[in-house]
């Protein structure tokens, strides 16, 4: 299952440094039982997109708990155009 996280930094500069830092040490790599499809970060450094992939909502969980403290993050399952035309030929 693909899920999209998208992410704020904090305004703080010590929010920010924190989350520097932490991505400049472990390259923002999810734990085992997530696989980092993509991410995109806006060009204003205000925050930005990670495209997740996992059936093991632990290893979400424990990914958005790595960043919570120096980022604002928000966690959705989402599907692709091929799985929605799917969902959308079964609705009348």
């Amino acid at each position: 299952m693909k899920f999209m996280m998208t992410f704020c930094i904090k305004p703080e500069a010590k929010s920010r440094d924190e989350a520097i830092a932490r991505f400049k040490a472990t390259g923002g790599q999810p734990p085992k039982g997530a696989k980092l499809v993509g991410r995109w970060t806006s060009a204003d450094f205000s925050g930005g997109f990670v495209l997740l992939e996992s059936d093991d909502t632990k290893a979400l969980t424990e990914f958005s708990l790595m960043w919570s403290d120096a980022i604002e993050l928000k966690l959705v399952p989402v599907l692709e155009d091929a799985d929605l035309g799917q969902v959308l030929a079964q609705h009348r």
